[in-house]
C-alpha cells in the first residue's frame, strides 16, 4: 500500500462582517502543529460610514456593490501584507461557512451499508429537510454512527448544505491577495477541530456538552453525546444584534442618546460587558443606555438559547447538559460567561483552542489572546484542518477530480529507444496534424456507429408501438360497455362502508380538532390536519405556515404536552422567501394518538318533547 501524501501548507482565513481572522499552522518533525501566524484585523464598517448624502444617490444594489468593493480592497492590502511579513509561501486558502450560508441537520435514517446507497438515502432525506432547492446546494454529510432507539437501529449523520454561489464569493475575496480556495468547512467541524482536548472528558460514558457560539449575526447551539453532534440550531440573533441595538440611540432619564460613529457602540459592548440591573442603576448617560441595551438583548438571546435546549432534552428524552463551552467574539464580553453559566446551572467555560497547538513566535498581544481566544476558536481549527477524510469540504465535494495525478513521460526510458518523450517530439507539424485528423477521423466513425444502430431500433420499435395500438383500439372497441359496468361497480363498492365509517370517525375526529385548536397558538396556520385513529399505530400529521422557527418549536413542545397526542416530531422546515429581508416556515409536524382517550360515537335517539320544551316554543 502506498504511504499517504503529506497535506500540503495552507493559511486559513475567516472573513466576517466586522474582522479578518488569519492563521497559518506548520508541523515540527514530530507531526504535531505549531502556530506560526495569527492575526485579527477589524474590518471598518463601509455602510455605516456612508453620509446621508451618499445613500440619498444610492440604491441598496449601490451600496452593496459599494461596500463589497471596499472589502475586496481591504482584502487585497493585508492579505498580502500578512503572507509577505510572516514569510508564507503557500498560496493555498481554506475557511469556513457558518450563518444563512450553510444549512446544518442532525438526521437519523436506518442503516445503510453500501456507499452509494447510503448517499441517495442522506441526499432524499436532505431535500425533506433543507430549507432551500438542493440543485443549487453543494451537500456534504458525516455519519456519526448507529444507535438503538425504540428497538430501531438507526444512523446518526450531521448533514450540511452550502449554496454554490458563496464558493464564488469566496474565491472573490481571496483573489486579490493571491489565494486560491482550496476548501470550505462547517463551523461544527471547524469547532470539533480545536475543541477536542476540551471536550475529550466528555466524549464518553453518555456525557453531553453544549457549545453556544456567539458569532455577529448568528448564535450556533450545538449539542453533543458522547463526542457525537446530535443537535444544532441557529439563533438569528448575536453580536451584531447586540451593537445594533446601542447604536440606534434612545433616551435614558429624560436624555436622548446618539451615537455618530458605529465602533463608539462595539466599545461600548466591549467596555461595560453584561452588568447586573443594580449595577446599571448606578451609571449614566451613554453608558447606562449602553448596559441597559446590553442586558435586554443578552436576555433575549438566552431565551433562545434555553428554547433550544430544552427542545433536545425533550426530543430525546436526556435530563440536561453536564458542560457546556463558549465561543465566539461576544462569549469573551465580560460576565457573559457568569450569566449563561447561572441561568442554566450548568458548569460553563471559555474555549481553549490553544490547548491542541503549540503557540510559536507569534505577533499577538498575550493579553488579547486569552481574551480572545473564544473568538479565535473556529479559524484555529480550519488551520488544523489535515485533510482528514470526515471532514467535510465543500470545494473537494463540488470538484472531485480537480487534484489530478499527472506521469512524466520524459522520465521513461527504455532500453530500445532511449528516452520516449525525445522520440514523440521529433514529429513534424506535418505529420501530426496528418495524425490528428486520422484521429479525429476515426474517432467520428465510432461515435456514429451506436447512433446509426439507435435510429434502427427506435424505427422498429416505432412500428411495433403502432401495431400495438391497432389491437389496442379493436379490444376497446368491444369491451368498452364491459369496463365502465365494472369501474361503476367498484366505484359503488368504495362507498358501502362509508356511512358507518363517519359515523364511527365523527366523534373522534371532533376530539382531535377540538383539541388542536386550543394549542395552536395564533403564530401558526394550519394548512392540513391528517389523522390516523384506528389500525395498530394511530397517528397524526400537520402541515403549516409560521412567521419564524421559534414559534414551530413552541408549538411541538405544547403538543407534547397534551392528552390526545404524544411524540410529536419535526419532519421537516424549510425557509420560504417573501422578500429580500422577510421570509416565513413551512413546517411538517407528526407523532402518535392515544386512542384509548378518545370517546367512540353512540347513535343518538329521539327523545319525546318534554313539556317545558313545548311551553318554550322548543318543539
Amino acid at each position: 500500500m502506498a504511504e499517504p501524501v503529506s497535506f500540503e501548507p495552507f493559511v486559513a482565513v475567516d472573513i466576517g462582517s466586522f474582522s479578518l481572522k488569519f492563521a497559518y499552522v506548520y508541523r515540527d518533525e514530530n507531526g504535531s502543529p505549531v502556530l506560526k501566524t495569527l492575526s485579527q484585523l477589524n474590518i471598518p464598517p463601509y455602510e455605516t460610514e456612508l453620509t446621508p448624502e451618499q445613500r440619498e444617490t444610492m440604491s441598496k444594489d449601490d451600496v452593496r456593490e459599494h461596500c463589497l468593493k471596499e472589502l475586496r480592497q481591504f482584502l487585497t492590502t493585508h492579505i498580502t501584507e500578512l503572507l509577505y511579513d510572516n514569510e508564507i509561501q503557500t498560496k493555498r486558502a481554506i475557511t469556513f461557512a457558518s450563518n444563512r450560508e450553510v444549512t446544518i441537520r442532525c438526521i437519523e435514517i436506518p442503516p445503510v451499508v453500501e456507499k452509494d446507497k447510503l448517499t441517495e438515502a442522506v441526499t432524499a432525506e436532505a431535500n425533506k429537510q433543507m430549507p432551500f432547492s438542493m440543485g443549487n446546494a453543494v451537500l456534504g454529510y458525516n455519519v456519526q454512527g448507529d444507535v438503538i432507539k425504540d428497538e430501531k437501529a438507526l444512523t446518526q449523520i450531521m448533514v450540511a448544505a452550502l449554496q454554490k454561489d458563496i464558493i464564488d464569493h469566496v474565491n472573490g475575496n481571496l483573489k486579490g491577495g493571491g489565494l486560491s480556495n482550496e476548501g470550505i468547512l462547517t463551523l461544527p467541524q471547524s469547532l470539533e477541530l480545536a475543541l477536542s482536548k476540551q471536550m475529550g472528558p466528555y466524549s464518553e460514558g453518555d456525557k453531553k456538552v453544549g457549545i453556544i457560539h456567539c458569532g455577529n449575526t448568528t448564535t450556533s447551539v450545538l449539542i453533543y453525546k458522547n463526542g457525537k453532534i446530535q443537535f444544532f440550531r441557529d439563533v438569528n440573533m448575536a453580536g451584531a444584534t447586540i451593537t445594533d441595538a446601542i447604536y440606534a440611540g434612545g433616551e435614558i432619564d429624560g436624555q436622548e442618546i446618539k451615537f455618530k460613529h458605529y465602533n463608539e457602540a462595539v466599545e461600548l459592548k466591549h467596555k461595560l460587558g453584561v452588568m447586573p440591573p443594580d449595577e446599571i442603576k448606578n451609571l449614566s448617560g451613554a453608558e447606562k443606555f449602553a448596559a441597559q441595551k446590553i442586558f435586554e438583548t443578552v436576555e433575549k438571546i438566552f431565551q433562545h438559547i434555553q428554547l433550544s435546549i430544552s427542545f433536545y432534552i425533550t426530543q430525546s428524552g436526556e435530563t440536561g447538559l453536564d458542560k457546556i463551552i463558549l465561543t465566539g467574539g461576544s462569549a469573551g464580553m465580560s460576565n457573559f460567561k457568569d450569566f449563561i453559566e447561572e441561568s442554566l446551572e450548568v458548569s460553563t467555560s471559555l474555549a481553549n483552542p490553544f490547548l491542541k497547538v503549540k503557540i510559536g513566535e507569534i505577533k499577538y498581544d498575550e493579553q488579547k489572546l486569552e481574551v480572545e481566544a473564544p473568538a479565535l476558536s473556529p479559524i484555529l481549527g480550519v488551520a488544523l484542518y489535515n485533510n482528514e477524510p470526515e471532514i467535510i469540504n465543500f470545494v473537494d465535494i463540488l470538484f472531485p477530480n480537480r487534484k489530478s495525478q499527472s506521469v512524466n513521460i520524459g522520465g521513461v526510458s527504455s532500453k530500445f529507444g532511449g528516452n520516449i518523450s525525445a522520440k514523440l517530439f521529433e514529429l513534424d507539424e506535418k505529420k501530426l496534424r496528418i495524425i490528428a485528423g486520422l484521429l479525429a477521423a476515426l474517432l467520428i466513425l465510432v461515435g456514429l456507429y451506436p447512433i446509426v444502430k439507435i435510429r434502427q431500433q427506435v424505427s422498429k420499435t416505432k412500428d411495433e408501438y403502432k401495431k400495438l395500438n391497432a389491437r389496442l383500439s379493436q379490444l376497446n372497441a368491444s369491451q368498452g360497455d364491459v369496463q365502465s359496468m365494472l369501474v361503476e361497480q367498484e366505484k359503488m363498492k368504495q362507498y358501502e362502508s362509508f356511512p358507518n365509517e363517519i359515523e364511527r370517525l365523527k366523534v373522534k375526529n371532533a376530539q382531535l380538532l377540538v383539541e388542536l385548536a386550543s394549542m395552536t397558538p395564533r403564530q401558526i396556520f394550519l394548512t392540513t390536519a391528517e389523522f390516523a385513529t384506528s389500525g395498530e399505530d394511530p397517528h397524526f400529521k400537520l402541515q403549516g405556515h409560521a412567521d419564524n422557527s421559534d414559534s414551530v418549536f413552541e408549538f411541538l413542545s405544547d403538543l407534547g404536552k397534551s392528552a390526545l397526542f404524544h411524540s410529536p416530531a419535526l419532519e421537516s422546515t424549510q425557509e420560504v422567501p417573501i422578500d429580500e429581508t422577510r421570509y416565513f416556515i413551512r413546517f411538517v409536524l407528526n407523532g402518535k394518538i392515544h386512542p384509548e382517550k378518545l370517546t367512540n360515537a353512540q347513535p343518538v335517539e329521539e327523545a319525546p318533547p318534554s313539556d317545558g320544551a313545548e311551553d318554550m316554543g322548543l318543539e
